[in-house]
């Protein structure tokens, strides 16, 4: 999975870090806008957001994952990513809009434009000028096991590490 894509999805998903899912000055650390759905067991947080139905934009409240840490947010996200119905999504390479069209056919966001806005944050200049600051390995991808259990990841950077680049 192409780092800068999720690095992306990120950014996307919280505003450049300024938006997460949280309560007063309690932060959900939801890197990726993951819902507490189904059989989720833990901690949860409160928020507005919108969603897409029937190609309109819906304001409404839902309930998010709350996370720990950052590091708790980006293993529950391989995991996450790391199910069958994403698997499209893990087989694309190095290709953010492989990844971001495979993720929004797979159902991860309502927003029709989803994709087209990963790819534009992953090919915009306020991400490839913090990139081209870090050192070499730590642009490196990103790597999903598809084996592992409950898609473990192994990786040379994190969403953290490079979202300290964003906006000045």
């Amino acid at each position: 999975v192409p780092a800068k894509a999720l690095v992306a999805q990120a950014a996307l998903e919280t505003g450049w870090g300024r938006r997460f899912a949280g309560r007063e000055n309690v932060s959900s650390l939801n890197l990726f806008g993951i819902k507490a759905t189904g059989g989720w067991k833990g901690e949860r947080m409160s928020a507005r957001t919108h969603e897409f139905v029937a190609g309109r934009r819906v304001d409404e409240r839902a309930e998010f994952r709350a996370y720990g840490s950052v590091a708790e947010s980006f293993a529950d996200y391989t995991r996450l990513i790391g199910r069958e119905r994403y698997a499209a999504a893990r087989g694309t390479g190095s290709d953010v809009r492989r990844f971001a069209s495979a993720l929004q056919k797979a159902g991860y966001a309502t927003d029709p434009a989803y994709a087209d806005k990963i790819t534009a944050i992953a090919n915009g200049a306020t991400l490839n000028r913090a990139l081209a600051s870090m050192p070499a390995p730590a642009r490196a991808d990103v790597q999903v096991a598809d084996a592992a259990p409950a898609g473990a990841v192994r990786a040379t950077t994190t969403v953290a590490a490079l979202a300290a680049g964003r906006r000045g």
